[in-house]
């Protein structure tokens, strides 16, 4: 009985359609707190195998629960999969856009201790959340940025909490999000010259939105023939005015990106592109 409950829980709080007439009766935050109520951990700690890695992430209330859950419940696993193939064992990692650690704290283990995941969070409560899951995870590997990553250095409007922070307007109007405060935005390539980082081997992107204005900023790194592999989430509401998603993949093409597959995900679309090797 416990079980058949918990499957129609899990089927109803990842399904868009409940989930946006959750959101307009305004019952959202009071069925994710009967849900973690139902179905959150006793110590507070969430576990879950993500494609054979053991991940652990810190869950103490129904908000930070339900975006662990979200995440490894609906189909994210095209670019782990990718992901892990190019990174097992070895390798550089930059995540924009790493919320509490969803792609972060599994992509470390893979990587081991002779690679690096490189996390920028411009959210301080997800930056916070992320610090603790790498520390509840033991891992020396990981290098955190409390900075979104832009076409140009500047100062802006930072919305939301939790799950739902973003930079992006049309994107926080979406989720009825209001404003936080202000953050840092760098250009990509310019700041990883002054902060020292390797050129990553991958780069998986999630801004809600910014994709266009990240990958401009990043297109010395990701031209780099080291740079072999991109994840990027598009997100066609949230796009600034003039940018398309045609325009995001002729940009990706530009780059030295050979392979690109995409595929629809709900309103979003996941982009994955890779280099073809060199010929020897």
């Amino acid at each position: 009985m416990f079980r058949l409950l918990d499957n129609v829980i899990r089927s109803a709080t990842t399904d868009d359609r409940l989930v946006t007439l959750a959101r307009t009766l305004r019952i959202a935050s009071p069925l994710k707190w009967l849900e973690y109520r139902i179905r959150g951990p006793n110590d507070g700690v969430v576990r879950h195998n993500v494609l054979g890695v053991e991940v652990l992430f810190s869950a103490p209330n129904a908000t930070q629960f339900r975006t662990v859950e979200q995440y490894y419940a609906i189909d994210e696993t095209d670019f782990l999969t990718a992901l892990y193939a190019k990174l097992w064992n070895g390798g550089v990692c930059y995540d924009v856009g790493s919320n509490c650690g969803q792609f972060v704290i599994p992509l470390a283990k893979v990587v081991g201790q002779f690679g690096q995941v490189i996390a920028f969070e411009p959210h301080p409560g997800n930056y916070e959340r992320l610090a603790r899951n790498i520390e509840l995870n033991q891992l020396g590997n990981v290098r955190v940025f409390g900075i979104a990553l832009g076409d140009r250095e500047c100062e802006t409007d930072l919305f939301g909490a939790w799950e739902t922070a973003t930079i992006v307007p049309r994107a926080a109007a979406w989720h009825g999000s209001k404003p936080f405060g202000k953050t840092m935005v760098a250009r990509g390539d310019e700041f990883r010259q002054t902060a020292g980082l390797p050129v990553p081997k991958a780069v998986k992107i999630d801004v809600e939105g910014a994709e266009y204005a990240v990958l401009q900023g990043l297109l010395e790194t990701l031209s780099n023939p080291i740079c072999e592999l991109l994840c990027c989430e598009i997100h066609p509401p949230f796009l600034t005015s003039g940018v398309s998603p045609e325009m995001i993949v002729a940009l990706v093409g530009s780059l030295g990106f050979k392979r690109i597959h995409s595929r629809a995900r709900g309103s979003e679309i996941h982009l994955i592109a890779e280099k073809v090797p060199a010929q020897h």
